[in-house]
């Protein structure tokens, strides 16, 4: 390997590590505004609110379901679709960190949605980060990306198709177990479904520098 694809090698997984950081540091302060959780921490936070386990753990757990969902439909194990497997205890590991870190306490309603907004504009630029980086995506999108090739849809379509599903899903199994859907669906989980994808695309505009391809 020459100098010149090591260097851009070593600064695509750079943008790649940052990406994963902020957007799991962006992921939590959501499910700390205690408003609704964004699609990306549904399931993780509501499991981990009916059981014994971490939110970091339920988030390693999600992620490793939905890389064998992907292998199931694809039925091609490629080294992009393998990696996600560490990627996944690594994402779980800071989301405990941060939840941790990022206590909150009692808050008005006003800051709260104010801190739940932050917390979309930083997961969604972590997002921008990782796709740009073009080295690996998140298992959760990554299964959202192999339904839409098995549908034929644009990936936009079935991000959205796959944040309904996990939000009805989570909110029945709220409903059966907690008997309060609202338990990790609210407000917020509106906010960020709708809200994530056109500032995605307002950093892929304000951003071109991050994109390695």
């Amino acid at each position: 390997m020459d100098k010149t694809k090591k260097v851009f090698l070593a600064k695509s997984v750079a943008y790649y590590s940052l990406g994963v950081v902020v957007m799991t540091f962006g992921i939590t302060m959501p499910v700390r505004a205690d408003i609704g959780v964004a699609p990306g921490g549904l399931i993780p936070f509501a499991v981990s609110q009916l059981t014994p386990l971490t939110i970091g753990q339920c988030a390693a757990m999600f992620h490793i379901f939905c890389m064998l969902l992907q292998l199931a439909i694809t039925r091609k194990p490629t080294i992009k679709l393998l990696l996600q497997f560490p990627m996944a205890f690594v994402v779980g590991f800071m989301m405990d960190v941060f939840y941790a870190w990022l206590d909150i306490g009692e808050q008005s309603m006003l800051f709260r949605v104010m801190f739940l907004i932050a917390g979309m504009f930083v997961f969604s630029l972590g997002i921008r980060i990782i796709v740009g980086a073009n080295v690996l995506i998140s298992p959760a999108d990554g299964l959202a990306q192999s339904i839409g090739n098995a549908f034929g849809w644009p990936m936009s379509k079935a991000k959205l198709v796959f944040d309904i599903v996990v939000t009805a899903f989570t909110a029945l199994l709220t409903l059966a177990l907690a008997r309060d859907p609202l338990i990790a669906v609210g407000i917020g989980t509106a906010i960020c479904t709708v809200g994530t994808g056109p500032i995605i695309g307002l950093y892929t505009k304000l951003f071109p520098f991050f994109d390695m391809d």
